[in-house]
């Protein structure tokens, strides 16, 4: 019970850190190229140097069929949200501009940001390692199918998206690092891991200020929506839920851990970056962010006591 409790405190932590960075960008503290200039440095600098640390162990077989492991839940919880999604988004009722943002809000949870905070925080270097693989199949996803169903057009998709991305890229260069037969120089593994423990702090940050843009009265108008609740179950709890079974199965509570609150996390904000970009109902989409976002101060909590109940 205290494991939990002490996630909840660093869950709300990391809504403090978020809610600074919402009154900075009221504030106009940060400016309006806060959000770009934070988004490259955390996924081109932070991410990639966090994930080649984390990624500077020995490689061993018994690694190998773990990563098989995390792989194979990526899968399933990816295809079972896209399932789902889908089906939800066929049973609504609403305007052609929200349909695909409400179907991409169910599928992608900001695993980038928040799944990789969780994953460091409870389980350290090991816990990033293992939501890079997780997240494997979940960076080729995001820059195809999300823009597809935001888009609902033919979007032309380059494989210069699906390969030079800087999550494939990181983990590529982190599992290269892994096969070395010495470890990365005391020097250079200082220097990622120093940049790289900016990445929570600095994804928060992002958030907070990604939010900002959220107006108030559209805000509490679209709080009465049924729909962005339906979002916010399927997303925070029915999903991650209908993934609780692999806790029986024979392996490591780490990666079954991994794998269920990385599925957990938040909806995505970049859903509401593509939204704006192809014409989706961007506010509808950033409301639903932002209640899940801090519902799931909640929700994650009360997921990881059900896993440590069961293990």
């Amino acid at each position: 019970m205290d494991a939990v409790f002490g996630l909840a405190q660093e869950m709300l932590v990391l809504l403090a850190i978020a809610l600074i960075g919402l009154i900075m960008r009221k504030g106009n503290v940060l400016p309006r190229e806060t959000n770009f200039v934070l988004t490259q440095v955390i996924l081109y600098i932070t991410l990639p140097c966090l994930i080649i640390y984390s990624m500077d162990i020995e490689f061993s077989l018994a690694l190998l069929v773990e990563f098989s492991w995390l792989m194979g839940m990526s899968l399933f919880s990816l295809c079972l949200g896209s399932v789902i999604g889908y089906l939800m988004r066929k049973r609504s009722k609403l305007e052609q501009e929200r349909q695909g943002v409400y179907e991409a809000t169910i599928i992608f949870g900001n695993q980038g940001f928040i799944g990789y905070a969780i994953a460091f925080l409870l389980f350290g270097e090991l816990g990033v390692l293992y939501a890079a693989f997780f997240m494997i199949f979940y960076q080729f996803y995001v820059w195809t199918y999300v823009i597809y169903v935001v888009a609902r057009v033919g979007q032309k998709i380059t494989w210069q998206q699906l390969v030079l991305n800087p999550g494939v890229l990181a983990t590529t260069v982190g599992f290269l690092v892994m096969l070395l037969p010495f470890r990365l120089p005391v020097m250079f593994s200082d220097v990622l891991a120093d940049i790289g423990m900016m990445t929570l702090p600095l994804s928060m940050i992002l958030i907070g200020s990604l939010l900002a843009a959220i107006d108030f009265s559209s805000f509490k108008k679209l709080m009465k929506n049924k729909y962005i609740w339906y979002a916010t179950g399927a997303k925070l709890l029915l999903i991650p839920f209908l993934l609780t079974p692999f806790l029986w199965l024979p392996v490591s509570t780490i990666i079954v851990g991994v794998a269920l609150l990385v599925t957990a996390t938040p909806s995505a904000p970049t859903v509401s970056m593509y939204a704006q970009k192809y014409g989706g109902d961007a506010t509808f989409s950033s409301v639903i962010v932002a209640i899940t976002t801090v519902l799931c101060i909640i929700t994650i909590p009360l997921l990881y006591a059900l896993i440590l109940f069961v293990r």
